[in-house]
């Protein structure tokens, strides 16, 4: 490992190379300043990151002309570019995140060059933490040529497998600027009967995994009722430490990436109770469907009356992405006493529409199919899809619609 200035690592990155961005509430603030400054020395470089809570400031300058930008996982940080994409600046490539460190790999389909960590400082043993963004960051290096990491004296040292060796970073800066936050949602008025409903199905002794957003935020202070519960996710907020602090017992807690407040943060500092893992684990199949009573709590943006969700776009614009929840739908499905659960308020914010729908628009994908759909939470209730035929299916659902949609809803009913 080298020190370097954040300039001297964007001079280091080869013109014609693919170099993936931190994700999360990771950022590397100085060295996206330098890549900014310093646009002009490439030609043909490629950008790319997952989900980022934080501003994606490194595509402030010379976006279709120097650079171009690729995600699996947009945000609505880029929204904008999806709105109306330029092939020249951004693309969406579709990959479940089980499938990840697959596809982006030395051998895979996209063979990184460059990838840029946060870390925290070195510590006695020869070593650097990930911290709070494990994700698939462990696959990445393995793969690049070039791994560049910021150093960051705010970043927690986290437990699990969190920690990369001196050696397997070439160049290095020091940050001390504060860690990325993400504030959580406040809570909307249905917010609360969603929850009520959601805990209502929840079994004792589940292993939980939960999306993001108020709703699992909300089910995550709750999960201290459950008996013997446990959590297995790719992502955790704030939540997580009102879970451990209430909970009577210790559950084991097994993630892959953070995202809260500096206090949460500093909560998970040196925390041996919240174990770190890569994308390559918490997302494996094989190993999540082996969890007795695997409960996947996620959200989506409409389902149709069949029952298949779209989670990743609106007006056939790509919002979001694939993420993990279609694995942890399959691996609920398949874990004994498992079940999944897409929760979701019945309308959009102004109440104009219903996100129960008798067929989606053109341009909208399915991002769980219809077939590995289990249950349907509102507002208004819990729909179970399982076992169902479709005319069940639609009943089902039309139930837990808002009634005001209801029915125009049984009208549309075609089969």
């Amino acid at each position: 490992m080298k020190l370097v200035t954040p300039k001297q690592a964007v001079e280091a990155i080869p013109d014609h190379s693919i170099a993936i961005m931190p994700g999360g509430c990771a950022r590397a603030s100085a060295l996206y300043m330098a890549l900014v400054d310093n646009i002009n020395r490439f030609h043909n470089l490629t950008l790319c990151s997952g989900f980022s809570f934080s501003p994606y400031s490194y595509l402030e300058q010379g976006l279709g002309s120097n650079t171009r930008y690729f995600t699996w996982q947009a945000s609505p940080r880029v929204r904008e570019l999806f709105t109306k994409p330029d092939p020249k600046k951004v693309g969406f490539v579709p990959i479940r995140l089980s499938d990840l460190h697959h596809v982006i790999c030395v051998s895979g389909q996209i063979q990184p060059n460059v990838v840029v960590v946060q870390t925290s400082c070195p510590q006695s043993d020869g070593s650097v933490s990930l911290g709070i963004s494990v994700g698939a960051n462990r696959d990445f290096i393995r793969s690049a040529d070039l791994v560049i990491a910021e150093m960051n004296s705010n970043m927690p040292v986290t437990h699990g497998d969190s920690r990369i060796d001196f050696k397997e970073i070439d160049l290095a800066y020091e940050s001390d600027e504060p860690m990325w936050e993400y504030i959580m949602a406040d809570p909307q008025p249905v917010d609360a009967k969603i929850v009520e409903h959601v805990m209502s199905i929840v079994p004792d002794g589940a292993w939980i995994q939960l999306g993001i957003g108020s709703i699992p935020d909300c089910i995550m202070q709750c999960l201290s009722e459950v008996n013997g519960i446990n959590i297995w996710s790719g992502l955790l907020t704030s939540g997580l430490q009102d879970l451990i602090e209430k909970s009577s017992v210790t559950p084991r807690i097994v993630v892959g990436e953070l995202a809260g407040t500096k206090s949460f943060y500093d909560f998970c500092h040196q925390n041996s109770m919240i174990e770190m893992a890569p994308t390559s684990v918490t997302h494996d199949l094989s190993v999540v469907a082996k969890l007795a009573k695997f409960t996947s709590i996620n959200s989506a943006l409409e389902i149709d009356l069949q029952g298949q969700s779209n989670g990743e776009t609106i007006g056939g614009v790509q919002i979001s992405g694939v993420g993990g929840s279609l694995d942890y739908i399959e691996a609920a499905n398949l874990s004994q006493g498992g079940i999944s659960v897409i929760a979701m308020p019945s309308t959009t914010n102004n109440g104009k529409r219903s996100k129960i729908v008798h067929q989606f628009s053109g341009g909208t994908v399915v991002t769980t199919p219809r077939y590995c759909t289990d249950y349907v939470v509102t507002e208004y209730g819990v729909a179970r899809m399982r076992g169902k035929d479709l005319f069940q299916r639609a009943e089902a659902l039309i139930a837990i619609a808002h009634p005001k949609f209801r029915d125009e809803l049984a009208r549309e009913m075609a089969w």
